[in-house]
């Protein structure tokens, strides 16, 4: 009897710690996302990926954004559809800088899709954003990857002056100013003057 007694009573324990786990598992979760919670805030950043086609492209935001918004929602995309092969994704409720520079960089190498992009970034540069040095403070810059898949972990700008830096993700340092721009700065063609008014689908996450 005192053997059967043990048994439920190491039972009911285990029954408790899994609801707690699993009580705690959902208080910690992200929140339900919901547009009113989020003021838009007009900004020029804008990301053009050509290439693979819509449902790929938002494929791999929803892949980024679920690693990224894990607890908060750290990257809010619109996802604008310009033609077959051309999508241009908009950030209407803002983005830090290093997410930005994160996601152009996912985009070109995701981790589990395969497809040929070109991704290119445009941007007015800010004081507050990591790695930008005083030289290239509030100047329109061109963000844009590395060509070799071996050197994912970086990203490259050219400031609208033709200076060209690099950025590596695994330093808290400025970007380093290089001797030559890796590709000259160009204004985006396929955008329009005001970001802002263009409508797209928003992602935030795979559900």
């Amino acid at each position: 009897m005192s053997t059967i007694i043990s048994i439920v009573i190491i039972a009911i324990v285990i029954i408790v710690l899994i609801v707690s786990w699993m009580t705690g598992k959902s208080t910690a979760s992200r929140p339900e996302f919901s547009e009113n919670d989020y003021p838009e805030i007009n900004n020029d950043k804008g990301i053009l990926i050509e290439g693979p086609i819509y449902s790929e492209v938002k494929e791999a935001c929803m892949d980024f954004c679920e690693m990224i918004n894990e607890m908060e929602y750290h990257v809010i995309i619109k996802l604008v559809r310009i033609d077959p092969n051309t999508c241009l994704l908009l950030f209407p409720y803002e983005i830090d800088f290093k997410y930005y520079c994160y996601l152009l960089n996912y985009l070109e190498f995701p981790l589990y899709l395969k497809f040929n992009a070109k991704v290119t970034g445009w941007l007015t540069s800010k004081k507050i954003d990591q790695w930008i040095d005083n030289r290239s403070v509030n100047k329109r810059i061109m963000v844009y990857n590395a060509a070799d898949k071996n050197n994912a972990d970086l990203v490259y700008f050219t400031t609208m002056d033709q200076i060209g830096y690099i950025v590596e993700f695994s330093s808290n340092e400025k970007a380093k100013e290089l001797p030559s721009p890796v590709r000259r700065f160009e204004s985006c063609k396929r955008c329009v003057d005001d970001l802002n008014i263009l409508n797209g689908e928003l992602i935030v996450s795979k559900s």
